[in-house]
């Protein structure tokens, strides 16, 4: 009986998925921005601390790696099955150095997570107690999983009208890999999402302030959005984006209250955060007490530049997402 194999000549490569992600910026942001939005919102409302969670995952990513060194792969029911994760031995500068954290707020988010019963030390290193999966966690990453899967699915099209692709891929056959393959996709993920943080939360020197300013934009990109259909006008690559967005007289903004609601993080710590945002010329403010972005199509601004970066990250985690694909079926 013949194995069967996947197709080499189905596989995608990097080069074509960053030119494609950029020539059609506009379309394909608009689901993507949301994605974001919700890996912020579920990722602070489990410790009401962007921190902590990120060295968790960290950590997490740390034990993927080794999973996939030793040809080791766990499906979605077997990871989450686990009556601990077991971390192995890590060190606290090493942490902090990766993740752009001083030592001791390293030590003292470790020590915290220690003190709610998330992990726990032992002798051979460190272990994540099942505590941490509760049901309503794991059914926000089902739904955050499928939502991913439903954006590379949808952007497959896109591929295909670039004829890069000659046909696209179901959402369920994406779904069905990384349910198989949970243990890598994830780790492919927080490859990409780990210096994504990192690198926000070196330009905005916190990830709370990122998220406020973050809630800003989406909703500023709605408006733009309502503008281009209003005036029957199509704009598709990065640079028609970032330039409409700088060039748009109508803005609406957003309240304080309004971004404490969404994002979960209290509304004296927003209205600090949206303070810090107007002194660094990261936002505006009209007389309503509305915030908006500023947003400029400078190869120097520092949002474009992150831009490109970023890109180059999805287009990575995209084409690993689209070959995983393609061996599983």
């Amino acid at each position: 009986m013949k194995e069967k194999l996947p197709k080499i000549t189905s596989a995608t490569n990097i080069e074509d998925i960053n030119w494609c992600l950029e020539e059609n910026y506009n379309e394909i942001f608009i689901d993507w921005f949301q994605i974001l939005a919700k890996w912020l919102d579920n990722s602070y409302s489990v410790f009401k601390d962007h921190e902590k969670y990120l060295i968790l995952i960290l950590l997490v990513k740390k034990t993927f790696d080794y999973y996939t060194a030793n040809f080791i792969q766990l499906n979605w029911n077997q990871f989450f099955a686990l009556k601990k994760i077991q971390l192995g031995k890590f060190s606290i500068i090493d942490i902090s150095r990766e993740l752009n954290i001083s030592k001791e707020t390293t030590r003292r988010k470790i020590e915290e997570l220690q003190k709610i019963n998330i992990i726990k030390k032992t002798k051979n290193g460190i272990i994540v107690q099942p505590e941490f999966y509760s049901n309503t966690f794991v059914k926000n990453h089902e739904i955050f999983r499928k939502s991913i899967c439903g954006f590379v699915s949808k952007f497959t099209i896109i591929l295909c009208k670039e004829k890069i692709m000659k046909e696209k891929i179901k959402v369920e056959l994406i779904e069905k890999a990384t349910y198989q393959n949970f243990s890598y996709a994830w780790k492919v993920f927080f490859e990409m999402m780990i210096p994504i943080l990192i690198d926000v939360k070196a330009l905005f020197k916190d990830l709370e302030t990122f998220h406020v300013w973050g809630v800003c934009t989406l909703n500023q990109n709605y408006e733009v959005q309502k503008y281009l259909k209003f005036n029957n006008m199509n704009i598709r690559s990065r640079k028609d984006f970032f330039s409409i967005h700088s060039k748009i007289s109508k803005t609406i903004g957003i309240n304080a209250m309004s971004i404490s609601n969404i994002t979960g993080i209290p509304r004296g710590t927003v209205f600090r955060k949206l303070q810090n945002l107007l002194k660094k010329k990261f936002l505006h403010v009209d007389n309503k007490k509305l915030y908006y972005p500023i947003l400029k199509i400078s190869k120097t601004d520092p949002f474009n530049k992150l831009s490109v970066l970023n890109i180059k990250r999805l287009s990575i985690f995209i084409n690993k997402l689209l070959n995983l694909t393609n061996v599983s079926t």
